[in-house]
């Protein structure tokens, strides 16, 4: 069976399970009271805001989730608000930031485990006018961020010429040329996320395919699995009234304020396509449950390719090591994958394989959202 075709069974016995196997009622349906209101009370806590100056504690406006139990049944849910006069709903996209990298890396180790490309290739190798990069860097490097290359999408430059020109659609050399600034460590020397390690994986993916990322993305992973509300923004677009309101916090306050409330055409394509291949895509909570389930249960890439996703590179903490943008982690006695986004909204899938339980929360202020995702996984452990 080909994979595309075993990704299509899954999503079809996921639709099954969902209305519930030999008159069983779906468990998702049994917890859903339980989940909402786990739900709805950490979005009435307070929560870290990232990207700004001290520590400055706020509400998140809005939160969305979606919850696929060991059954295979699923549970999404919303709280809060989207904007000042729209509440918040499951159906609304956000931008996922970070996690835009565990898609990108599960494309590398596939078109790696069919002979395109390796993880040793030198990024010199595949491209040329790099500028000040070092084109000795590996890809493997780039994948477990040890390029040791200047983290720009948190630097003033990054954010000055992307709140300059909102709705600018960067191109891969333009991000390149303009955002490179001065390595942090020699290769291999240092652990650090920068989104030009992801950017530059993006261009030697197209160079190895001759495609476009979008295009690889989509008929890769987004169609297999029929993750029809997922892409790759703004070279994919989709309405704008799909798009959940960005707030940020600009004051640095615990105040955070709206800033798509005078919508546009492109709302804010400047931030998401200089970060490109390292943080572009959008998606709903169930479509981001969806492909992580998928992905670390074998359907979305081969065998070989997710062997390769989750060997550890990088200690971060004790018992916390990084793979190909996946975090690595022994929590009470269990592996858990997860990894975080934040660029404005919020964004984290949390996946537990010896409970064959996925959350994924989604939120529209950048906050830390693990300690969320870890109480939806809670209250389901609890209620089995």
């Amino acid at each position: 069976m080909t994979r595309s075709a075993a990704a299509a069974l899954l999503a079809a016995a996921c639709i099954v399970t969902i209305t519930g196997c030999g008159g069983q009622e779906p468990m998702a349906d049994t917890m859903a009271e339980t989940l909402q209101a786990e739900l709805d009370a950490q979005r009435s806590v307070k929560h870290m805001v990232l990207g700004v100056e001290g520590q400055i504690e706020a509400e998140v406006p809005g939160l969305t989730a979606a919850v696929i139990l060991s059954d295979g049944s699923v549970w999404t849910g919303a709280a809060g608000m989207s904007s000042a006069t729209d509440s918040m709903t499951a159906e609304l996209r956000f931008g996922l930031a970070s996690v835009t990298k565990t898609y990108v890396a599960a494309l590398v180790h596939e078109l790696a485990d069919e002979g395109l490309l390796s993880p040793d290739d030198p990024v010199g190798e595949w491209l040329d006018d790099l500028g000040g990069i070092d084109p000795a860097i590996t890809l493997g490097q780039l994948l477990h961020h040890t390029s040791g290359l200047a983290r720009y999408q948190q630097k003033p430059a990054y954010l000055g010429a992307v709140y300059a020109d909102p709705e600018r659609v960067w191109t891969p050399r333009e991000i390149v040329a303009t955002f490179q600034g001065e390595p942090e460590c020699e290769p291999g020397a240092c652990f650090g996320e920068s989104a030009m390690d992801y950017v530059l994986l993006g261009m030697i993916v197209e160079k190895a395919t001759g495609s476009p990322l979008a295009d690889l993305l989509t008929a890769r992973i987004l169609d297999p699995l029929a993750l029809a509300h997922t892409c790759l923004y703004p070279d994919r677009t989709y309405p704008v009234d799909e798009m959940a309101h960005m707030w940020w916090d600009l004051e640095g306050t615990g105040e955070p304020v709206d800033v798509l409330e005078e919508g546009g055409d492109l709302p804010l394509a400047g931030m998401w396509s200089a970060l490109w291949a390292s943080g572009a895509m959008h998606a709903t909570a169930e479509d981001l449950a969806r492909f992580a389930r998928a992905l670390f249960e074998g359907e979305a890439v081969s065998d070989e390719a997710l062997e390769a996703m989750l060997t550890p590179g990088p200690d971060l903490a004790p018992g916390l090591r990084y793979g190909s943008s996946v975090m690595i982690e022994k929590a009470n006695g269990k592996a858990v994958y997860w990894h975080p986004g934040g660029a404005g909204y919020a964004s984290i899938y949390y996946h537990v394989p010896d409970d064959g339980i996925t959350v994924t929360v989604l939120g529209n202020l950048m906050v830390d959202l693990k300690a969320v995702a870890e109480a939806l996984h809670r209250a389901c452990v609890l209620s089995e």
